[in-house]
């Protein structure tokens, strides 16, 4: 394990067991070298490191094992909400001060757009944070639990696009400063020039760090079913795009051989994955990590984890042979329908959840049961990882697409860079037609740089309005009785409720500068972003109405859920948003095999557990002994839990 690399980062889509595996190798970091100083640190806003080690971890560095003199492993679970306020302090009026005054626009309406560009940046703020502990040698390994899979892509991407940003503040072109010799730059006071400069040069020190193979390391962890494959293949695909060096992928929860026909069937389900996985690169080395009964909590149990992964035993004992495969047929389960209630006449239904739940297993289940009931549905993945291809087994496009069988089930996967990409050549050209005679190329004036360049200047994440723009869409065309989401996971927060505060200020702020400016030939811009802000706000008014959006929280019967789940609800109910029900997902059926009873009992108390900490009505959907895909499967899975009946209390089956 030992080696020169000083940052690790465990990556994976939600669900796959990222935080187990970086506590475990941080543990095994600092029992290999106790003179070191570890740290172990959370960038992922659900806080699972502190339920994991069952201790409450801030944002300042804690002692969780000692080591000889100061070494031993610390941990902490970065607030990226404290650290953006002394870092805006500085940064807002770095922005207004450095911009240069324009051919149109005054220097003070530049310097305003500019500063509209801070909401968004908290991640990265935690990220210098990690490389200031770095650079002072105040650790001298440092392992990272990074968010979910398009939030950490997002994260690796805002280094670069601040870099670009900084080079149109501060030299009014679209290149970045250290590239514009001979240019002649604004002329900003030495400690605004200063600070900007720092910035800059951090997001160049983070992204040569990120890339450098022989200092940092990207274990990607994975899972061996059909939704987190596609997914890890794709993260793989991303991370070698943006020369990011992964260095070996873990598979979690991989079933051990032995055991009934249902243990071998899992397993056997497994198979095909894992070979996928192990093709993906010949060199790059894949581990397998077997599925424990009970997952490891506290520090005891990932210290006892930690020493049984580290000898590399596991990957040979689970080896798959190649007569080893998916049984020919795997059959439902026989057990009685678990009554749930009727989703209620509304136009939006989000399915919401943790990665790796089946959220998208059950919005598609409930989409196919409402067509055959109610008529024409969309149902419609925000999430940049989409899923509903494989879920359904039908190629999906961003172009609504009639479910092959159904009658009037429509699907579409949201091509959110497709949509960006014509938003910003849309922009762009409305943008060009106030500033007629200005150079293309060369000295630009800062303002016509600025608006060519209007979407580097919003906040980071707005890419995401392609997901609010097209539901609002759906929502005004009226087409569609009902409209199924299935959006990106949910950490603390959704994304797209956060986006319409955060681009409603934006936008509001743009179209102020623009209207001034309408008459000097910017009029269509401003009406292009009204019509945004108009959108923007419409969707915020269909959020609000329980008549017209609702929430149904998937989960897991599995021991962290219970408080992941609790703080979704606490946050979905402190947004005034209506939660609908929660539907604890892929729950065991009885068994003579002791092994599936024991799972299937703790399945059921972590329901319990989950009823009782959030008051709301809980129903519990089967598993079904494989991931439902295709409509025949889909509707065997809906059949179990969607009833039009009251819920039932949780009892054992």
């Amino acid at each position: 394990m030992s080696d020169a690399r000083v940052l690790h980062f465990f990556g994976g889509k939600g669900g796959v067991g990222k935080s187990t595996l970086a506590a475990a190798y941080a543990l095994n970091l600092a029992e290999e070298a106790p003179k070191e100083k570890v740290l172990l640190v959370s960038l992922d806003p659900a806080r699972t490191l502190s339920d994991l080690v069952k201790k409450k971890l801030t944002a300042k560095p804690s002692k969780l094992v000692a080591g000889k003199g100061e070494g031993g492993l610390y941990a902490a679970e970065l607030e990226p909400a404290a650290l953006i306020k002394p870092f805006a302090a500085k940064y807002v009026p770095a922005l207004e001060k450095a911009a240069a005054k324009g051919s149109v626009l005054s220097d003070e309406d530049l310097g305003k757009l500019f500063a509209q560009a801070v909401p968004g940046l908290e991640e990265l703020v935690s990220f210098f944070q990690v490389l200031e502990l770095l650079e002072a040698k105040e650790f001298d390994r440092i392992v990272v639990d990074t968010s979910p899979t398009s939030h950490t892509l997002r994260l690796f991407d805002l280094p670069q696009g601040l870099r670009k940003f900084l080079g149109i503040v501060r030299t009014g072109t679209d290149k970045p400063a250290s590239s514009g010799k001979g240019k002649k730059e604004p002329a900003p006071t030495p400690a605004e020039g200063t600070f900007l400069d720092e910035v800059a040069g951090k997001a160049e020190r983070l992204l040569a760090l990120i890339k450098d193979g022989t200092r940092s390391a990207f274990h990607l962890v994975a899972l061996a079913e059909p939704v987190p494959e596609a997914q890890t293949r794709m993260y793989f695909a991303q991370l070698r795009e943006r020369a990011i060096p992964v260095t070996e992928i873990l598979v979690n929860q991989v079933e051990e051989k032995g055991g009934c026909p249902a243990c071998q069937g899992r397993r056997g389900l497994q198979a095909p994955h894992v070979r996928k996985f192990q093709a993906l690169d010949k060199a790059v080395p894949v581990q397998l990590i077997a599925k424990r009964e009970l997952a490891p909590r506290g520090l005891d149990g990932i210290k006892k984890f930690a020493k049984e992964w580290i000898g590399g035993k596991e990957t040979k004992a689970l080896e798959f042979s190649a007569a080893e495969g998916p049984p020919a047929l795997v059959r439902a389960p026989s057990m009685p329908p678990i009554a749930a209630p009727p989703l209620p006449p509304t136009r939006l239904i989000f399915f919401v959840g943790q990665g790796g739940v089946g959220k998208s297993s059950c919005a598609a289940a409930a989409a196919v049961t409402l067509t055959e009931k109610e008529g024409p549905v969309l149902l419609i993945s925000t999430d940049p990882a989409h899923s509903l291809s494989d879920v359904l087994q039908s190629r999906l496009t961003d172009t609504e697409t009639q479910v092959k069988g159904t009658k009037g089930l429509y699907a579409r996967e949201l091509d959110v860079n497709g949509w960006f990409t014509a938003l910003r050549k849309r922009l762009k050209e409305k943008a060009e037609k106030g500033f007629e005679g200005a150079p293309k190329s060369g000295d630009v004036p800062a303002d016509l740089a600025a608006l060519r360049n209007l979407l580097e200047c919003a906040p980071p994440g707005i890419d995401e309005l392609a997901a609010l723009s097209c539901l609002t869409d759906a929502l005004v065309q009226e087409r569609f009785k009902r409209i199924v989401v299935d959006p990106a996971p949910m950490i603390t927060s959704m994304r797209v409720v956060e986006l319409a505060e955060t681009a409603k200020t934006w936008l509001g702020a743009l179209h102020a500068i623009l209207s001034k400016y309408k008459t000097k030939g910017l009029g269509e811009l401003a009406d292009d972003v009204a019509a945004q802000l108009k959108h923007v706000k419409r969707f915020e008014e269909a959020l609000a109405s329980p008549n017209e959006s609702r929430f149904v929280v998937v989960t897991r019967g599995e021991d962290l859920a219970a408080s992941r789940t609790e703080r979704l609800v606490e946050y979905l109910q402190a947004k005034k948003l209506q939660v609908e029900r929660v539907l604890v997902n892929r729950v065991g059926p009885k068994s003579t095999c002791p092994k599936c009873e024991n799972r299937r009992k703790l399945e059921l108390n972590a329901a319990k557990a989950i009823e009782k900490k959030i008051g709301l009505p809980v129903t519990m959907a089967p598993a079904l002994g494989r991931h439902p895909a295709g409509l025949r499967e889909l509707k065997a899975f809906r059949t179990a839990w969607y009833a039009l009946s009251a819920p039932v209390k949780i009892k054992a089956a």
